[in-house]
């Protein structure tokens, strides 16, 4: 059994060093093609920590009208809670509210503790959204409850933006599944040329009694080595380029709320993918590649 795997990973070297230039230009532009895939999944994963972390820090301000007594504000807590999308609720009383304020204002806050005894600012309930709902439309159905008089959650531009990030981690996952599919198109035409100029020595295999399997096994090695090589250049980018970029950023893009995710273990998970992206595309294009010579040959 071993003399048997030995010869096929001996047939599979034999066959890359035999048609050398077929196998560097099917190397040369799988490395390409995982390196676009490396940049565009450290992306996504980059813009999608981005995006919840932004749906997790964006909080619905809802002011209180001043005419609802304090032992109703349990039930008006309630009724909001049952809006569609509200994942949870915090009520504000109006010290609270100017604590936040002055808190805002940092040093400069502590001019406004003269409104302490005589506060003008509203009670409020402080709502987080469910990921996946439109914040606007969740905001516009608590406008709607009766004993409430302001929504604010920053704006449509808030929403707007989240979607636009949305779009290109949408777009991200066409891009990098096109480019899959391209690279097994590329190794199963270079492993067809290689068929084509080993049917001779395939034709003799055949007359002696070899089997389907026994004669795929090298073609199929050589398309997963292929893919291996390709890879080397794109995981160590991943890592390297990743950390250098993440080190020269501090780890941050614009403010520490746009975070960047963390070398370890993210840059190491993306190189991970990049190796089995890497097998498939080698196992999957010779596999379709020779499988179609072995049928056409019958």
């Amino acid at each position: 059994m071993f003399r048997l795997i030995g010869r096929h990973f001996k047939e599979a070297f034999q066959g890359i060093f035999r048609h050398f230039g077929m196998a560097v230009s099917c190397v040369m532009a799988m490395t390409f093609m995982l390196l676009l895939v490396s940049f565009l999944t450290l992306l996504i994963g980059n813009v999608t920590q981005i995006t919840r972390t932004l749906e997790d820090d964006i909080k619905v301000f809802v002011k209180i009208d001043s005419y609802v007594e304090e032992d109703k504000i349990d039930t008006l807590k309630g009724r909001v809670e049952q809006v569609s999308g509200v994942k949870s609720v915090e009520y504000s009383d109006k010290d609270q509210e100017l604590d936040r304020f002055i808190e805002g204002f940092g040093e400069d806050g502590k001019l406004f503790e003269i409104f302490r005894e005589d506060n003008p600012l509203s009670r409020a309930f402080i709502v987080e959204i469910e990921n996946g709902y439109s914040i606007s439309e969740v905001s516009r159905s608590i406008a709607r409850v009766d004993g409430l008089k302001g929504v604010d959650f920053g704006g449509t531009t808030t929403e707007e933006f989240i979607e636009v990030l949305n779009s290109i981690r949408k777009g991200g996952y066409v891009v990098v599944l096109a480019l899959t599919l391209l690279a097994i198109f590329l190794i199963s035409n270079t492993i067809k040329i290689t068929i084509y100029n080993r049917n001779r020595e395939i034709g003799i295999m055949r007359q002696v009694g070899a089997s389907n399997s026994y004669i795929r096994q090298p073609f199929v090695i050589e398309g997963i080595f292929l893919g291996l090589i390709g890879a080397i250049i794109p995981v160590l980018t991943s890592i390297f380029g990743y950390k250098a970029l993440y080190d020269t950023w501090d780890g941050q893009l614009i403010s520490g709320m746009l975070s960047l995710q963390p070398v370890n273990p993210f840059a190491y998970q993306v190189s991970a993918f990049l190796l089995l992206i890497a097998v498939v595309i080698g196992f999957v294009g010779s596999f379709i590649s020779v499988n179609k010579y072995l049928r056409w040959s019958r």
